[in-house]
């Protein structure tokens, strides 16, 4: 008669020894599933999930504004600097003989600083960054450009006699030593120190100068009126900081 456990057995159970490899096998078959699983979902994650969740029902002319929430806020401060700059500037201008006969360098360095503050927004404007740190700076210089200015004027009128010598006076010593102190101050206000950068700043912004300034000068010195120059030297500066904001 047949034994049935041994000769007919209903199961095979494994020894110890392969108990165990099985156990060990089936660990590492588990580990490598998750891993592989957290691997695939992380990198779905990676391609399909932006960082910044977005609306699909907006139209891609808001994705600016959605990805750099102050991008329109920096615009809104640089139109309203321009707004009131402007009006500050026009203010100071239709005042500017009162203003002299209050004080002789009153207009030119309230003048002077509020257009360099005008033309340092301007130039932001257009390359569309804000730094209110660079428009005080520019007022700053207005200021001490204007007075300045004015006194260098008086000097080619009292102390020069022909309008060909003020204006090789002017390009030949008055701009460079007004560009250095311009790049010296610019240096200063920025880094606290000179060095290497602010000698080749100042030599590449001479050069350009002398792009533009020689003909204000011929005009200046031949159509103005000394009582307006110091104005129209404002509205140069303008124009100029417009084509360099342009040409950068």
């Amino acid at each position: 008669m047949a034994k049935l456990g041994s000769e007919i057995p209903l199961h095979n159970y494994p020894n110890d020894k392969q108990t165990s490899t099985i156990a060990s096998s089936s660990a590492t078959t588990t580990s490598k599933a998750t891993i592989t699983s957290v691997t695939k979902n992380f990198l779905n994650l990676e391609k399909s999930t932006p960082l910044t969740t977005i609306d699909s029902n907006n139209s891609n002319a808001n994705l600016d504004i959605h990805f750099n929430p102050n991008g329109k806020y920096l615009l809104q401060r640089l139109i309203i600097n321009l707004v009131i700059e402007s009006i500050v500037s026009l203010i100071i201008y239709y005042n500017y003989p009162t203003l002299t006969s209050i004080h002789y360098f009153l207009g030119p360095t309230l003048l002077g600083s509020s257009t360099a503050a005008l033309a340092q927004s301007i130039n932001q404007y257009i390359k569309k960054k804000y730094s209110l740190n660079k428009i005080f700076k520019f007022m700053v210089w207005g200021l001490l450009n204007g007075y300045f200015t004015v006194l260098w004027i008086d000097v080619l009128f009292f102390r020069i006699d022909s309008n060909l010598s003020r204006i090789i006076v002017d390009q030949f010593i008055g701009a460079p030593i007004f560009q250095l102190i311009f790049n010296v101050l610019n240096s200063l206000w920025d880094t606290g120190e000179l060095s290497a950068n602010t000698r080749a700043a100042f030599i590449k912004s001479l050069k350009y100068s002398y792009c533009f300034w020689p003909i204000f000068s011929i005009c200046s010195f031949v159509f103005i009126p000394k009582s307006v120059l110091f104005p129209a030297n404002c509205l140069a500066n303008l124009l100029w900081n417009v084509i360099l904001s342009k040409l950068a």
